[in-house]
């Protein structure tokens, strides 16, 4: 599996030894129980693995996967069978409900309709590069990230993450735009996002367009910023590069892609050729990315 989209968040302390392991199965996922509204735990990240490993290590990664289990119990689901109790409960005691008790019955109500509330089953993908100390997100949601990061935390301990001092990207790719000049492992695309600073919902979108024809290149002159740009590494990965130093819509090209397929066989070798080459391109990527936007930090890791 390749990564669409990627944080990348530092970390303080070195991942080695059974123990890691060890605590990753202590936390594995189990089925969410009928009183409780969710639950998440560590699964094996190749689906239909026998073993059901928690993690898998190539080439000095180790991938993790997180399982959330979530009851789907809507608010209007609640808001009727509380509404029924309460017409219950006034004619069979001839009162009134007051607004306390009913935030009491609402309680119950709830609990009551959970075991047999639907459940929705989310993974959350990231891996450990062992060799710079890196954790890899494959998700942009705050939601998510949070509960991966809460799970680890658990694994590693709460001093674990570090932080990033970033360049602004924003004043970088619009540089790069406006004077055309940008390193040479870099091509820029045919889509960003331009936003005036002093006017925050004046946004203008580009997809499918030469970035410097006159139209855009005059929106950049006139203040504008590049707060996402399509880039192009190597040739061999096409993203987008956010403001919040966020990669989306990564793309690997069609040889690389074409060279996965005809190598593996089995679903264990398909899983194990897409990390190999993920971590070797993401790791070449976010040092290039790290030298010009973050080079205290990249020089020291």
């Amino acid at each position: 599996m390749l990564f669409k989209q990627v944080q990348i968040i530092p970390l303080k302390k070195r991942v080695t030894g059974e123990s890691f392991n060890k605590r990753l199965e202590e936390l594995a996922f189990s089925p969410c129980l009928p009183s409780s509204p969710s639950t998440m735990g560590w699964v094996s990240p190749i689906d239909d693995d026998e073993a059901g490993l928690p993690s898998r290590t190539i080439n000095g990664c180790i991938m993790l996967c997180l399982q959330i289990e979530e009851k789907i119990l809507p608010a209007s689901v609640v808001a009727l069978a509380l509404k029924e109790k309460v017409k219950k409960l006034e004619n069979t005691d001839n009162r009134k409900i007051r607004k306390k008790e009913k935030l009491s019955l609402k309680d119950e109500v709830y609990q009551s309709l959970l075991p047999r509330a639907f459940t929705k089953l989310t993974r959350v993908y990231g891996y450990i590069d062992t060799r710079n100390n890196w954790l890899i997100l494959n998700s942009t949601s705050p939601a998510k990230s949070e509960a991966f990061v809460s799970m680890l935390k658990k694994v590693l301990g709460d001093d674990v993450l570090s932080n990033f001092d970033i360049i602004k990207p924003a004043a970088v790719l619009t540089s790069w735009l406006r004077d055309k000049d940008y390193p040479k492992t870099f091509s820029i695309e045919k889509s960003c996002v331009l936003q005036d600073p002093n006017q925050q919902n004046r946004v203008i979108r580009a997809q499918q367009q030469d970035l410097f024809v006159d139209s855009i290149q005059q929106l950049v002159k006139d203040g504008c910023e590049v707060i996402q740009l399509g880039l192009c590494w190597q040739d061999r990965l096409n993203f987008v590069l956010a403001d919040d130093f966020v990669l989306k819509s990564i793309n690997l090209a069609e040889d690389d892609l074409a060279e996965i397929k005809e190598e593996a066989e089995t679903r264990r070798q398909k899983f194990d050729a897409d990390f190999f080459m993920m971590t070797e391109m993401y790791t070449g990527l976010i040092t290039d990315l790290l030298d010009i936007f973050c080079k205290k930090l990249a020089k020291a890791s």
